[in-house]
């Protein structure tokens, strides 16, 4: 019975250190924080130094071109992905930054902590970025400043700016948006042609498909 109560005991322990350090680990990016950028990494991805620790940080609410594909290492980096970057080093890198969460979404699917960063000025680099036809608004996970983002690819677009310097080619076909996802892929895009046919909402252009609060696929 002794040994049975400590070995309980033992495993309430370690059960209890383990809620611990996770909460620990949650709590180190749960508060809007000031961290030090000290690289980057692409367009929209930073790394940072905070309180002795580095996190890579994905800017919320936003898509770069690629300059590095997970899938093919030896691929070319996307158009305009190397401008995106130089743009981010430029503002970014060795500046104190105040970085900003969704309470609903702390990290994506590759472990990476999703922010909104600000400057000391007060400039949200995420909006700058798209402002200045570096990114395109990528609102499914950023509710903060979800229309503020939009419009600000609106007017990018509109004043051909960057990214949209050159009027985009014509699709062959239309737009295709998921009903369950809230994504829309263009003819061309890796997975137009997967939507099952009972989700599938179809539109004339982008913008039919943006003003019905659908996002763009990002592959």
């Amino acid at each position: 019975m002794a040994r049975s109560f400590s070995r309980s005991v033992d495993r309430a322990t370690v059960s209890a250190a383990f809620v611990l350090a996770t909460l620990g680990v949650v709590a180190h990016v749960r508060a809007d924080t000031r961290v030090l950028v000290s690289a980057t990494v692409d367009g929209d991805t930073i790394r940072v130094d905070s309180r002795g620790r580095t996190m890579v940080v994905r800017l919320i609410g936003i898509d770069t071109p690629e300059l590095h594909d997970r899938n093919d290492p030896a691929a070319p980096p996307q158009p305009f992905a190397r401008e995106a970057a130089e743009f981010t080093r430029r503002g970014l890198k060795g500046q104190s930054v105040r970085l900003e969460f969704e309470p609903a979404t702390r990290l994506d699917r590759f472990g990476r902590t999703l922010a909104y960063v600000f400057l000391d000025d007060g400039t949200l680099f995420n909006r700058a970025l798209v402002q200045q036809g570096y990114a395109r608004a990528y609102t499914r996970d950023a509710v903060r400043y979800r229309e503020q983002l939009r419009a600000d690819e609106s007017l990018a677009r509109r004043e051909r700016r960057g990214l949209w310097a050159e009027p985009a080619a014509a699709p062959s076909g239309p737009v295709i948006g998921n009903r369950r996802s809230g994504i829309y892929h263009l003819p061309g895009q890796a997975h137009y042609n997967d939507v099952a046919k009972r989700n599938r909402v179809y539109f004339p252009d982008e913008d039919a498909a943006r003003a019905a609060g659908f996002e763009r696929a990002l592959r």
